[in-house]
């Protein structure tokens, strides 16, 4: 049966487009072989492990190619496992399609997708989790989704999933041996200490559990909606935050009719910031879908900007939106103070106290969200603004997580629910007095949800949809 694994492999490992410096990456058990039919400047052959070699890469023909170096990993110190070599060459499109050309031609075959970092984890240099997280720090738009990815390529999450796997292995021998032991009332473990040690696993499925949310915002990025009436500045507030004139703004009410999309990183984390349609009563049809398409935005959000003019009062509606609003998840924007009195405007710049107070009076309110005064013209209040950002709860947590383990990957959740599932279920049957039959399905359940995360159990289907998702050079 033909195996792709015994083929040698080839691809760019860095992104195509004019750059001083590419790489092309090989792969296998005669990368050196197939690397030095067309190198020009050593003898691959003999060469050391992790030893960069000058010379030319030459097409069938001779014709010299392009000036470059050669680094020579041999196994199992590679990336993959195996023997490779990494070609530095020039970062012309043209020069790269060439030496992949000259490559395949000598007998390499162009990598599939994620198929390198699959190798390493076939060849056991990383398990599942530290694979997923090369392509999540290759991903990674943020500080936090950057720390998060290193700690899982660290192996943080592998080991503690590891030892909650381990542990409940261990009772699952003993009440494997039980079972034949059944008919003669011989069980060879002790209830209350095999509850005790699935409890404690239990406890660390669920505190991986917990960071699921945490995960997805890390992934994705906070999601932030403006909201607000027509005119009160919405559309100037996002060209402001985002620093760019994304935003079609004009003194006609209901010029925004669609959701506007633009991610930017606050505070090492990655925000996804939405500008709306205005809300009010409309009988224009698209604005009505416009409008429709802002509340599904916010109630969807992670944090809410809630904008308002401060040159007016407000409208009924507006005090019931601003009265809607969740006082941790949302932020209040004064806009427009450039049209107040110069000494009220810098009084309202000056202390978001006097903010609050301004804001309260006229809402008439409960607990008020932090309250900015801003103008979207000036640029002035914008860094108060983006302070108040930073200090909300979700997003706070998200900047302090640190080397924190944080499950970012909808797969891994998925295996962890089912091993809570099943340890649930264990702990039922153990305190309704099961015999070990049941009780070992339970936790062998357990056990091959937990090596579903981290690899030891996992189907080539899995491994297909994990590694789907990668770059053709990792």
């Amino acid at each position: 049966m033909h195996d792709p694994q015994a083929e040698t492999i080839v691809a760019p490992a860095t992104a195509t487009g004019e750059a001083a410096l590419a790489v092309v990456r090989i792969a296998g058990a005669a990368a050196f072989t197939i690397t030095s039919k067309f190198f020009r400047g050593a003898d691959l052959a003999h060469a050391e492990s992790h030893r960069a070699y000058h010379g030319w890469i030459v097409d069938p023909n001779g014709a010299r190619i392009d000036e470059v170096l050669v680094l020579t990993l041999r196994a199992p110190a590679g990336y993959t496992g195996e023997d490779s070599t990494e070609i530095f060459c020039h970062g012309s499109p043209q020069v790269v399609e060439d030496v992949l050309a000259t490559a395949i031609a000598a007998g390499a075959r162009l990598a599939e997708p994620g198929e390198f970092t699959r190798r390493a984890f076939l060849n056991g240099k990383l398990d599942l989790c530290q694979a997923e997280a090369v392509a999540d720090l290759i991903a990674a738009q943020s500080r936090a989704g950057r720390s998060a990815a290193v700690a899982q390529l660290q192996g943080t999450l592998s080991q503690r999933l590891r030892h909650a796997r381990n542990a409940l292995l261990d009772v699952l021998s003993d009440v494997e041996a039980s079972i034949d032991f059944v008919e003669e009332g011989l069980e060879f473990f002790d209830r209350e200490g095999t509850a005790a040690a699935a409890a404690t696993a239990a406890a660390e499925v669920g505190a991986l559990l917990s960071t699921a949310g945490d995960g997805a915002l890390i992934r994705s990025g906070v999601h932030v909606s403006l909201a607000g009436a027509p005119n009160v500045g919405k559309s100037s507030v996002f060209n402001r935050l985002i620093e760019s004139p994304r935003a079609l703004v004009t003194e006609h009410p209901g010029t925004t009719r669609d959701v506007l999309r633009e991610n930017i990183r606050l505070d090492g984390v990655a925000l996804m910031v939405e500008d709306t349609a205005g809300l009010r009563e409309s009988s224009d049809l698209v604005e009505r879908l416009g409008i429709e398409r802002s509340r599904e935005s916010h109630a969807k959000a992670d944090i809410v900007v809630h904008v308002l003019d401060a040159s007016r009062t407000p409208t009924a509606m507006e005090i019931e939106s601003i009265g809607r609003l969740i006082a941790d998840q949302a932020v209040v924007v004064l806009n427009k103070v450039d049209l107040l009195p110069a000494v009220e405007a810098q009084e309202l710049l000056a202390s978001p106290t006097a903010t609050q107070a301004l804001v309260a009076s006229r809402f008439s309110t409960g607990e008020l969200p932090a309250c900015v005064a801003a103008s979207a013209v000036t640029g002035a209040g914008f860094d108060g603004l983006r302070r108040a950002l930073i200090r909300q709860t979700r997003l706070r947590a998200l900047t302090l997580q640190n080397d924190s383990v944080v499950v970012i990957n909808v797969r891994h959740c998925e295996s962890l629910l089912r091993a809570q599932d099943a340890l649930c279920r264990f702990d039922h049957d153990l305190v309704a007095g099961e015999p070990p039959e049941i009780l070992a399905a339970e936790l062998r359940r357990a056990v091959i949800a937990l090596g579903e995360v981290s690899g030891e159990n996992v189907t080539e289907e899995v491994l297909s949809r994990v590694f789907a998702r990668f770059c053709i050079g990792k």
